[in-house]
């Protein structure tokens, strides 16, 4: 990774934080987003300009400049929000002991596979394989604030129920991303190839549920019977 993607990354944390503006400014920040997420997906990343961002959304480049810091920025921001839509999913399960782990996962995955089904997030992730290799600090900061920040924040409520012996993990990381891939690569990848072909809810219901206990067939503790 380079310096300049780590001074990028600080800057879009210090500047395109809530704490840093009020409502108006919020509101103006959050049209800048949404514009942007639009013509990157229509256009492509590297087409499109800054003014073409400012021409959708209205207001000034110097706001832009001051909300993101610039186009990378603002492709960093919509990949935090996508991320924090994300793991809001898992909360729940975190904040509440009395949350069985089958219920705790069965809740997230729900949430995390429709998220990646939304034709929004899945467009991000196209720009990405079309355009990784042009942009390879935005592609590098993806897998940073995406999927290593997901393995991460799940490690940790994996960590904790198998600390508490409610299951028995050995390493939460390897757990976490196995999990992921399980509830997530087969239907992100047939959305991101057929993308007219996304299951029903009551298939991926069937699906998610079925991979949940998959997993926790293999993480019970010694003794245990099932958490769900």
């Amino acid at each position: 990774m380079t310096n300049s993607s780590h001074k990028a990354d600080a800057a879009a944390g210090t500047i395109a934080g809530p704490a840093t503006c009020g409502p108006r400014g919020l509101a103006r920040r959050q049209a800048i987003l949404t514009a942007a997420r639009r013509l990157f997906i229509e256009k492509g990343f590297e087409k499109t300009t800054l003014s073409d961002i400012i021409a959708v959304a209205g207001g000034s480049r110097a706001t832009l400049y001051e909300h993101f810091g610039d186009k990378e920025g603002l492709f960093r921001a919509i990949m935090e929000e996508d991320n924090a839509m994300i793991l809001a999913g898992l909360a729940p399960a975190q904040a509440d002991d009395r949350v069985t782990p089958e219920a705790g996962l069965t809740a997230f995955a729900l949430h995390l596979v429709k998220a990646l089904l939304n034709e929004e997030t899945t467009g991000t992730v196209r720009i990405l394989i079309s355009e990784g290799d042009r942009v390879p600090d935005i592609a590098e900061a993806f897998f940073r604030i995406g999927p290593e920040n997901a393995i991460r924040r799940l490690a940790e409520y994996l960590q904790r129920l198998s600390d508490s012996g409610t299951l028995k993990i050995e390493d939460p990381a390897v757990a976490a991303q196995a999990f992921l891939g399980m509830v997530t690569g087969n239907l992100l990848m047939r959305r991101l190839i057929l993308p007219q072909s996304a299951p029903t809810i009551p298939n991926l219901d069937r699906y998610v549920r079925q991979a949940v206990r998959l997993f926790l067939s293999g993480a019970h503790a010694s003794g245990t019977t099932n958490p769900g």
